[in-house]
């Protein structure tokens, strides 16, 4: 998304299971901006994931791709029609299911048991939402019907990992 920024942070736990295949464990945060001019959202989204790899050379190295499914909360703050004079302010939650997607290479750095990840990631989340508005005054307290933006996404990182 264009008017979208992210920071990602992530803890991840991975097993070999056999010589291609690896399972892991996930926790991550986000905190993020969508500013898409006369909308605003703010938000920290949570979640826990599970899933597999395939490493195609095996022993958990080289190009690897893998999927993962998760649950996830984010609580979120928003501004609808920010330049009218039916400017709605209000704070939400929402409960997801998270699909991901990565593609990714491990690159071991020399004998040691550092690591250096380039991945891709994309997914979607089906979520659940409920919000109240905060502002105008006429609206303060009433439920809304307002959604996330933040439904599915891609990005790029870089991943340090460490065997032990």
């Amino acid at each position: 998304m264009p008017h979208c920024d992210a920071r990602v942070y992530t803890l991840e736990y991975e097993h070999h299971l056999t010589p291609t295949v690896a399972i892991l464990g996930r926790g991550s945060g986000v905190d993020y901006t969508d500013d898409a001019s006369d909308y605003l959202e703010e938000g920290k989204l949570r979640g826990l994931d599970v899933g597999a790899r395939y490493y195609r050379a095996g022993r958990m190295q080289g190009f690897y791709s893998g999927a993962s499914l998760g649950y996830w909360v984010n609580d979120w703050t928003f501004i609808q029609n920010r330049s009218t004079p039916e400017q709605g302010e209000g704070e939400a939650d929402s409960h997801s299911l998270r699909l991901n997607f990565d593609l990714g290479y491990r690159l071991p750095l020399g004998d040691t048991n550092v690591a250096l990840m380039p991945k891709v990631n994309l997914g979607k989340f089906f979520s659940s939402s409920s919000c109240n508005y905060t502002a105008p005054a006429s609206r303060v307290g009433a439920p809304c019907d307002q959604k996330s933006e933040v439904n599915n996404y891609i990005f790029a990182g870089v991943t340090l990992g460490f065997a032990f």
